[in-house]
């Protein structure tokens, strides 16, 4: 990749968001909220700690994140697809302006069932507004711009995890969790107001619906597509596979900053603060590989699983982290790809229970292996276990060989992508 083309893929990155002016205002909404419930996250967890000195509470939150997800993802499917996506977005955010505050009632054991309750609560409207958002990318962003777009998107996801967690953690511990609350209220206040100053038109949705599909074939439709789509089982096999690796790494990282390299916390800010680096690159470079996306999607998945196992084995933090802006750097191409391929070969009126089902999916594995991880490294060396975590992402990486078979269909979209830029 020569520096000419390297920047002509940054300039692609960043004129999507200078373009596209809907996609400005929604990632910018997702953005802001996003760095709110990271805010919001951390500060529930050391709320509980605080009040009950014990990690039962904690892992009755981490549960109840995830148990909405397998009722409520496939509501949130079916919702994208047939109710306005725009009007889910601000519902969701504004209802979670008032579930943010309420955390603020929050002050002994006799009140923390009010943070169980709201914590379900806020993972119901994330499951709702998640396929909403994520299947109206497509409806707003001109589709010679989907790349850099998922790219981007994929970008930003990751800075606002990594930010999120480390200011959050920051605010928390020195001024309080009650302001983390409140900031998140008011995220959520000023992402509401821009998604309703996005110019959106429902009439596509609508058309596709009506001439695709009506509420008695709402089902079967899905299923039909889904037993003739080699993308959507690989979606589903990867939505269940990625997350066990994936899920133990997020527990690892923390554990490597304090056990293993023996960094403290300086080691952990180092290691979270090198995922952020490697989300930024991935998001200005991702547009380069927009002509190979289904290879991307098989070696990106492959490269991350190696540098985390690299990660795993290395002699310092430094190491580590260069390891993990590598390893995160693929994910976020992989992951870039990936997203675009859905949104480009799946149909529209079936994006939101794609999204739903790959969601649901994830995030029940990925909490389930967060739990297990937690456990293993009580018995077995953090080493050990992340690189079996490595060696699983890799594993990973086989799973999307079918989708070879769609090269030909992808080539002719890549082609008119490559004509239209």
């Amino acid at each position: 990749m020569n520096l000419y083309i390297g920047v002509k893929e940054m300039r692609e990155s960043l004129g999507v968001l200078r373009d596209e002016k809907s996609y400005r205002r929604l990632v910018s909404a997702n953005f802001i909220s996003g760095i709110g419930d990271w805010f919001s996250s951390v500060a529930i967890l050391s709320l509980l700690l605080q009040i009950t000195g014990s990690g039962l509470a904690v892992s009755i939150t981490l549960a109840a994140r995830t148990i909405p997800f397998m009722l409520m993802g496939p509501i949130g499917g079916i919702l994208a697809d047939k109710v306005n996506k725009k009007l889910l977005l601000i519902v969701s955010d504004f209802a979670r302006i008032f579930l943010s505050m309420s955390l603020l009632f929050v002050t002994s054991k006799d009140t923390l069932w009010i943070a169980y309750v709201v914590t379900v609560s806020l993972v119901v409207f994330s499951a709702i507004s998640g396929p909403a958002r994520q299947s109206l990318i497509p409806q707003i962003v001109q589709e010679k711009n989907l790349p850099a777009a998922n790219a981007v998107d994929q970008s930003l996801n990751g800075i606002n995890m990594t930010l999120g967690a480390v200011l959050g953690g920051f605010i928390s511990a020195m001024l309080g969790t009650d302001l983390a609350f409140i900031i998140n209220g008011l995220t959520f206040l000023i992402s509401g107001l821009i998604i309703c100053s996005m110019q959106y038109s429902n009439k596509e949705t609508l058309t596709n619906s009506s001439q695709k599909e009506n509420t008695d074939n709402l089902k079967s439709s899905f299923w039909m597509e889904f037993r003739k789509s080699i993308l959507m089982k690989v979606i589903v096999v990867q939505a269940f596979l990625w997350p066990i690796g994936g899920g133990a790494i997020n527990v690892l990282i923390s554990v490597y900053g304090y056990q293993v390299f023996n960094s403290g916390d300086r080691g952990v800010g180092i290691l979270y603060g090198a995922l952020g680096v490697g989300f930024l690159i991935s998001g200005f470079i991702a547009p380069y590989f927009k002509r190979w996306m289904i290879k991307v999607v098989i070696f990106s998945t492959m490269i991350e699983g190696i540098a985390h196992m690299l990660v795993s084995q290395s002699p310092n933090v430094w190491i580590g982290a260069i390891f993990i802006v590598i390893a995160t750097i693929a994910a976020g191409i992989g992951n870039a790809s990936f997203i675009t391929l859905i949104m480009t070969t799946i149909p529209n009126y079936l994006h939101g229970r794609t999204f739903a089902l790959s969601d649901t999916t994830s995030n029940i594995m990925m909490a389930l292996s967060m739990v297990a991880t937690g456990i293993l490294i009580n018995y077995i060396p953090v080493q050990t276990v992340g690189l079996i975590a490595g060696a699983l992402v890799v594993c990973t990486s086989f799973t999307a060989i079918p989708l070879l078979k769609l090269n030909q269909s992808f080539d002719q979209y890549s082609n008119q992508v490559d004509s239209n830029s």
